[in-house]
């Protein structure tokens, strides 16, 4: 290559240099100048690609996307349901935003903007679309319900599934659209805000947790052998009435609030009449002797109650007899007032020891006040006090006593100062109206000696 060639390829390159540079600045001062009102290279808006689009080219390609896209609507039970989006009039509304967009690109390769309000639309169409949709009508909407316990044939509890639901407000629904829309979602999903799960499902373990305790307590059986020969029984058949639901929907079983009263019902079953007793009488041994007033052999409830809760819940049949409060002993007394109306003899013990030995009147049999026998305690005792009443010829009769211990009634302990004699068959025709008329000192003795908790008994050797 001569001298002439060599000089003529480098002003080339330099003028292919040159020119490159110019065309580089050409191309950045157009850029530079387009972009001032236009989105730059790879510029999203809502998923729409607007690059290079000025501010109205862009609001058209966006509502065209709107208008030409289908919309999704998603619901429970797998239903869908698709619209075209130019049914509901959707245009830009929130060009402010675009604009900001524009001004404040600064070169990014790649951008994505998504603006809430960007769209404005036709919110009657939406209300009416959507209220044409079967989902909403009353016959197809179905509540969540939660899974139950439930008693089978067996008297045990089993749990009922839960029913899953589709429940969904027309206003929330219409609400939740137009917000999608304004967005620019083409896929609305409804389910989100469905009503379709319930709170308590079958696997919730505290439903299983109760049914469990609730069936071994159903499961246990206690039987009661009667003094009249019946059986009393509390089983699954009575304590399945003591199951309730709370306000959250679980389940338990109110042991302490229904087992006084089966108790109680228990009672009046088991309860029976006691008619005698024995008794060390003195100087006869062990004699039978009446009650007198009803006395009953009553239940020790809170024994009862202690001894069930203990039982249940261990799956087991068992039989028991009832647990009687504990009558007194008479037989083994050590602190009493005994009256023998066939001797007319009265003695006070105390602490085993007698401190009363003495001779009595009591009722007028010939005249029907005989004193009734029996076991008795005192109601109360009084000093210098008159007895009033009427004789069996009407006639009304008031006598002075010192000491008064009445304990049937208006029959009681008493001194009688208009008596010279006491004891024998007197009793028979010149008895008392009932009473037990004594000498002053053993009725001072006694009143001094006698209180509410001390027995005064009554029989007929």
């Amino acid at each position: 290559m001569n001298r002439a060639q060599q000089e003529k390829g480098k002003v080339l390159k330099i003028v292919v240099f040159i020119c490159t540079i110019l065309m580089f600045a050409l191309v950045a001062f157009l850029v530079r100048t387009f972009s001032k009102d236009s989105f730059q290279y790879k510029t999203y808006i809502n998923g729409v690609e607007c690059s290079f689009l000025n501010l109205d080219s862009a609001t058209n390609k966006l509502e065209q996307n709107m208008d030409n896209s289908e919309i999704k609507l998603l619901f429970a039970d797998d239903k869908q349901y698709t619209c075209l989006g130019a049914y509901f009039e959707i245009k830009v509304e929130n060009e402010d935003e675009l604009k900001k967009i524009i001004y404040s690109q600064n070169g990014e390769e790649e951008k994505e903007y998504n603006i809430e309000n960007l769209y404005s639309l036709n919110e009657e169409k939406v209300k009416e679309y959507l209220s044409s949709l079967s989902v909403f009508h009353e016959n197809n909407v179905r509540k969540p319900e939660n899974a139950y316990l439930e008693l089978n044939d067996n008297n045990q509890l089993v749990i009922k599934p839960e029913q899953y639901g589709n429940e969904l407000s027309l206003d929330t629904a219409y609400k939740y659209m137009i917000k999608a829309l304004k967005a620019g979602q083409t896929v609305i999903d409804f389910k989100e805000i469905t009503n379709v799960t319930p709170k308590i499902l079958s696997t919730n373990e505290k439903l299983n947790s109760e049914k469990d305790y609730i069936n071994s307590i159903l499961s246990s059986t206690i039987e009661y052998n009667l003094y009249d020969g019946s059986k009393y029984v509390l089983d699954a058949n009575v304590m399945k009435e003591w199951i309730y639901r709370d306000e959250e929907g679980y389940y338990n079983i109110d042991i302490d609030g229904n087992l006084p009263k089966f108790v109680e019902e228990l009672n009046e079953k088991a309860s029976y009449s006691l008619t005698s007793t024995e008794f060390n009488a003195t100087g006869k041994g062990k004699i039978k002797i009446p009650f007198g007033r009803k006395t009953y052999a009553d239940l020790d409830t809170d024994k009862e109650i202690e001894r069930i809760k203990e039982q249940l819940g261990k799956n087991e049949k068992i039989t028991f007899d009832p647990i009687y409060n504990p009558l007194p002993d008479y037989l083994n007394i050590d602190t009493y007032v005994e009256i023998d109306l066939t001797r007319q003899k009265v003695w006070m013990y105390v602490d085993g020891k007698c401190i009363v030995d003495t001779k009595c009147v009591t009722g007028s049999v010939s005249g029907g006040y005989a004193t009734p026998a029996g076991i008795y305690y005192l109601t109360y005792k009084t000093t210098d006090t008159y007895l009033e009443g009427y004789n069996s010829d009407g006639s009304k009769y008031s006598s002075h006593v010192n000491f008064w211990m009445p304990f049937n009634g208006g029959i009681g302990l008493h001194d009688a100062l208009w008596r010279s004699s006491f004891g024998g068959n007197i009793y028979m025709t010149n008895g008392s109206h009932g009473c037990v008329n004594l000498p002053y000192s053993a009725a001072k003795t006694i009143y001094n000696n006698i209180d509410t908790s001390i027995p005064i008994i009554l029989y007929n050797s």
